[in-house]
């Protein structure tokens, strides 16, 4: 394994040449191509879920069963469930049954079959939870930190178009105005 700013290395000649070379790559070189846009940032998003008010559709749903306590999804729980529970959810979706069936007419069999519990409507949303220079590093965090996110984790190029400062600095870098400068050690205060 190359050693690389991205996955935690020490800040070298070795390392700075090659950070310089992944965000050339990513924001002025060939990676431009895999998101238009040179003024690229890579986030990290969390995928969370926002559950709806009542009244409004959402896009997947959760049930929640007040005897045991537990939110999990639908096939989950009808996994989870008895011969004769889970033969009255498909006969209420004929033909295809219960876990193939479309959300809807889930949610409608649930109703009828197991009025005890609570089914939640949610959307999925992305939220930020980093931000990096190069793709690379984006990924690497995604590596390390994804079982701490069960819901998923994705990299998002946006575009910096006016963070000046943020554009400024990447800029320097890649014209070599900033570079790797070896610091001298400083010296030891006499006793």
């Amino acid at each position: 394994m190359t050693a690389t700013l991205a996955k935690g290395a020490d800040l070298t000649p070795e390392t700075w040449a090659d950070f310089v070379a992944r965000l050339h790559h990513d924001c002025v070189g060939e990676g431009v191509r895999e998101h238009y846009t040179a003024d690229a940032v890579f986030l990290v998003q969390k995928r969370t879920k926002v559950y709806c008010p009542e009244g409004v559709d959402g896009e997947a749903f959760d049930i929640y069963c007040p005897d045991d306590g537990e939110t999990c999804d639908a096939d989950y729980w009808y996994q989870c469930l008895d011969g004769d529970d889970q033969q009255r959810l498909d006969a209420e979706c004929p033909g295809i049954g219960f876990v193939d069936a479309g959300m809807h007419d889930q949610m409608n069999a649930l109703s009828e079959v197991c009025p005890k519990i609570d089914v939640h409507e949610f959307n999925w949303d992305w939220e930020t939870v980093n931000q990096h220079f190069t793709n690379a590093a984006a990924d690497a965090f995604i590596a390390r930190k994804k079982h701490d996110y069960r819901d998923g984790l994705r990299v998002y190029v946006d575009a910096s178009t006016y963070s000046w400062e943020l554009n400024t600095i990447k800029a320097a870098i890649l014209s070599g105005q900033i570079g790797f400068i070896k610091a001298e050690p400083a010296p030891k205060e006499a006793p």
